[in-house]
Formats: C-alpha cells, sequence, structure tokens
C-alpha cells in the first residue's frame, strides 16, 4: 500500500451503533499499545472498530519524529488496524502547529533530527536552515539525530547561545528502542544542548500538553472527554492525566500491574486493563 492510497482513506462504518450516552475522543498510544516490535498486539483492531463503530474520534498519538503521518498510517493499515493520516497526531506534527501559532513566524528553522522532521516543517512552510553557513537563526528544533554530530551540534548550541533562538524539543523521551537493545533517545541530544546553552526547551511531544491539544481540537472535544490509552507511566499517563484527560494504561508494553499499582500524583492512571480486549467502553461512555 502507498502513501497516496491513504489520503483517499475512509472508514468502515457502513453499520454504526447507536450513539453514547456521552460523546468521548479516544487517544491510542501506538508502540506497547497496538503493536510491539512490528507484531500486531492482540485486541487492538477490535479495542479500535469497536469506538469507530459508535462513531466517536480516533487518534493515534506518537512522539515518533522519524515517520510521517502517511508513512505511520500505512504501517498501521499494513497491520490492519483502521488508521488515516489526519488521525495520526505525532510530536511533529503537534510541533508544526505549535510553530504555526507563533506571534512572529521564525525564519530560520535549524533542525536537529532526521530527514523526516526537517521535510515536515519545510512542508508547513517554515524556511530550513543550513548547517554549513553561520547566518543567524531565529529557532532551533531538536529531535532524535541518527546522523548527530560535534559540528552540527556546535551548529545549534551558537544559535542558542549568539544568536537568542527560540529553543524547542520534539520531545525529551532518554532512549530509542532498536533491535539491538536501547540507544540514546531525543532526550540525550536536548539535554546536551541545554547542557551547553542554559537554556532549557519548551517541549511538544508527551507529557506535554501541546500534542494533546491537537486532539482535543480536531476531535472538538473537551480534555475531560478525552480518554488516552497507553503503556507509560511518565508520557502517556501523564500527559493525560495533567491536562483532565481519563488515563488507560494498558500492560502491553513497558509498564507492570506492580509499577502501575504503586504509582501517585499524575502518574497514576485511572484504569489499568491488562489488554484491549478489557477496554471498558459501556463504563466510559455512559459516565
Amino acid at each position: 500500500m502507498t502513501a497516496s492510497h491513504v489520503h483517499s482513506h475512509r472508514h468502515a462504518d457502513a453499520h454504526p451503533d447507536p450513539p453514547p450516552k456521552r460523546r468521548r475522543s479516544f487517544a491510542f498510544d501506538m508502540d506497547g499499545v497496538l503493536y510491539r516490535e512490528g507484531e500486531l498486539i492482540d485486541g487492538a483492531i477490535e479495542a479500535v472498530t469497536s469506538v469507530r463503530a459508535l462513531n466517536l474520534p480516533v487518534f493515534f498519538v506518537t512522539n515518533n519524529s522519524r515517520e510521517t503521518p502517511e508513512q505511520i498510517a500505512v504501517k498501521l493499515q499494513q497491520l490492519g488496524v483502521d488508521a488515516g493520516p489526519e488521525e495520526i497526531v505525532s510530536a511533529v506534527v503537534a510541533t508544526v502547529e505549535y510553530l504555526r501559532n507563533l506571534p512572529d513566524k521564525p525564519e530560520p528553522v535549524l533542525v536537529i533530527g532526521g530527514d523526516e522532521l526537517a521535510e515536515q516543517i519545510a512542508g508547513a512552510g517554515f524556511k530550513v536552515a543550513s548547517f554549513d553557513d553561520n547566518h543567524q537563526i531565529d529557532l532551533v528544533v531538536a529531535g532524535v539525530d541518527f546522523n548527530l554530530t560535534y559540528p552540527r551540534l556546535t551548529r545549534a548550541v551558537q544559535a542558542l547561545v549568539n544568536d537568542g533562538a527560540e529553543y524547542i524539543a520534539v520531545n525529551q523521551d532518554p532512549l530509542y528502542p532498536t533491535v539491538t537493545g536501547l540507544a540514546p533517545g531525543a532526550g540525550a541530544i536536548t539535554a546536551a544542548l541545554t547542557a551547553s546553552s542554559g537554556i532549557v526547551p519548551t517541549v511538544i511531544g508527551k507529557p506535554s500538553p501541546h500534542l494533546f491539544n491537537v486532539v482535543l481540537e480536531r476531535s472538538q472535544t473537551s480534555a475531560q472527554d478525552l480518554v488516552v490509552i497507553g503503556d507509560m507511566l511518565q508520557s502517556d499517563i501523564a500527559g493525560a492525566t495533567n491536562i483532565g484527560a481519563t488515563a488507560i494504561l494498558v500492560l502491553t508494553g513497558t509498564t507492570s500491574r506492580a509499577e502501575a499499582e504503586a504509582a501517585t500524583g499524575n502518574l497514576r492512571p485511572n484504569i489499568i486493563i491488562d489488554s484491549l480486549w478489557d477496554l471498558p467502553l459501556d463504563q466510559l461512555l455512559s459516565s
């Protein structure tokens, strides 16, 4: 399936169930919730299908800064999960929305990250700066960068210190899972920039509210009517509770039941389920 097929994507809702008493919107994290190491998790297709049958908004959220919404939607569709690119709210999507809402358009923008991140920012109409000159920079956007070099890091630090550039982190995930084990994530790069410049970034990805605010805007629901289903306490659950959404932790990812039950404050989920088969739709939609 190609990205061109995704643009004309239509959901299979020929026989929707009667509308629920309460209109909710649902935001599914992906890795550890819908799939794990590229393999579909049992119950994922059925959970998404059940929500769609009620004609409720469905979104898929991720801190991923390496893939476009079209690429992520294709990946989900190939696994059998009904998803369109307009329903993908990645940290990059939220970053672009944040840039669009700035009072003054930043130009140029220096991007520490993969080509996909730079291309999505450029595609939204922002001029992306070169690493090969010394022109003044308005804003630095940092994500995970598998081609990070000392000169690239230096260019970003000088933009922050010498030019007074604004500093945005796509996310601050400390680690990134690979087939050979954990590797440094975007948080390692953003921490290096902060250590060198003394400047703390505005963080866009989970658990920041910026990403979830895009979901709320697109779904036209309030935070109190948003249901976030995730597998990580520090990002999914904290992000949901911080804005007053319902936080559901599913135990198919990185968090154990013992860890979830011991969590306190904004890390404590409202509901803990073993798998998406246990998603309590009746409970969520009746209260």
